[in-house]
């Protein structure tokens, strides 16, 4: 039962390390913060974290038009 547990406790963490791979932290970043703090935690993390570069840049091309 604790294998499971743990299983889905990583499968979570994964989730949102996928989710919050277009902001600063990217996806290694997320997945580290869900597993130190929780997958919920970091998704409120992700709510407020920074979109990355490469976003930015897009979001303000946009901008121009």
């Amino acid at each position: 039962m604790h294998l499971v547990i743990a299983i889905l406790y990583i499968l979570a963490a994964v989730i949102c390390g996928l989710l919050g791979r277009r902001t600063s932290f990217g996806f290694l970043g997320h997945f580290i913060v869900a597993l130190i703090i929780t997958p919920i935690g970091d998704f409120l993390v992700q709510l407020i974290a920074r979109p990355s570069r490469d976003v930015r840049e897009k979001m303000n091309n946009l901008d121009d038009y």
